[in-house]
């Protein structure tokens, strides 16, 4: 009979799970969110409501960044869908003013191009807002998930113990405490790497004289923050505003952005800084973040790493024991 009722847990469970995939991200994305809140909600912790405030300082600045965010996308590719054949001729004037002839050979090429565009841009404007409004339902449900989880956690995982025998309870507590210790470092130093790309851009922007500097700063931010706005999904668009102006400044904003604000940070630093913190080997990390995202999107990338924290701390967990015994 214990067998049967295990059994029927677990086929509730996948039931449960099947019913909630589609806001996986949003679920997921929640619990990234609550272990970057904790310590915040550590140091309020002798005031009232120290976990909806722990929540809103974090939830609050994302949410109206991804909202500008999507919300400027959305009418950037509407201008230009509407603007397209200014921005074509603009382009092969700005490569005559760099001495590139014009032939009709190269005419026809920039004139396939832009009509691609324009193709690419009028077949997905229905998926971009239908996927723009996904994002942000599954923004909300990590919102209410990071507030929950920060109230209910602790709770949970003091009756987690009760089901194993008496005898390992406190060995289950102790490795509960070392995982949550490790997943907390984990997306806090991750919180705070996103911070630290969102100041470091903002003198970027300002020495190439991009227009709203202080706005793409904090995309910036929101951009090594969260997986679906990658920070090449700032540099790049900038970098073509650049190119249309000047064609030189836009190249060396490009070939600088993408080294110093995208493959450094994300193939070094970012595993770099926050492994540390977490305790998890850089590469590691990195394999983690790159490979959950490919694999799997947003819930990937953030899940990918939570699997390989709670692996790296079993290991340690397992070994530590072993050699005290």
């Amino acid at each position: 009979m214990k067998w049967l009722g295990v059994l029927i847990m677990i086929i509730l469970v996948l039931a449960v799970a099947y019913f909630f995939s589609p806001l996986f991200d949003g679920i997921i994305m929640g619990m990234a969110f609550a272990y970057a809140a904790k310590p915040i909600k550590n140091k309020l912790k002798n005031i009232p409501f120290s976990s909806l405030f722990a929540t809103l300082i974090i939830v609050i600045p994302v949410f109206f960044l991804l909202f500008y965010g999507v919300y400027t996308g959305i009418s950037q590719a509407i201008y230009v869908l509407t603007h397209l054949k200014e921005y074509q001729q603009y382009f092969a004037e700005t490569l005559e003013k760099h001495g590139i002839k014009i032939d009709e050979r190269i005419h026809s090429y920039i004139e396939s191009i832009f009509n691609y565009l324009q193709n690419r841009l009028s077949g997905s404007a229905v998926e971009l807002t239908t996927g723009a409004v996904l994002i942000l339902l599954n923004f909300l449900i990590s919102a209410i998930v990071c507030y929950y989880f920060l109230t209910s956690s602790e709770h949970i995982f003091s009756r987690v113990v009760y089901i194993v025998p008496e005898e390992r309870r406190e060995d289950l507590k102790k490795f509960i405490f070392e995982v949550d210790k490790t997943l907390t470092s984990l997306w806090f130093g991750n919180f705070v790497f996103a911070l630290l790309m969102g100041l470091a851009s903002l003198p970027f922007f300002i020495i190439f004289k991009v227009p709203f500097a202080p706005l793409l700063s904090a995309l910036m931010f929101l951009a090594a923050l969260i997986p679906v706005f990658a920070e090449w999904m700032v540099i790049l668009p900038v970098g073509v505003y650049l190119i249309l102006k000047d064609l030189w400044t836009g190249v060396t904003f490009l070939i600088i952005g993408v080294i110093f604000f995208y493959m450094i940070p994300e193939l070094f630093i970012r595993p770099y800084f926050v492994g540390t913190r977490a305790k998890i080997h850089p590469v590691l990390l990195m394999l983690a973040f790159i490979g959950g995202g490919l694999v799997a999107g947003i819930k990937g990338f953030f899940l990918a790493p939570i699997v390989v924290a709670i692996v790296v701390t079993t290991f340690n967990y397992v070994t530590s024991n072993v050699k005290q015994s």
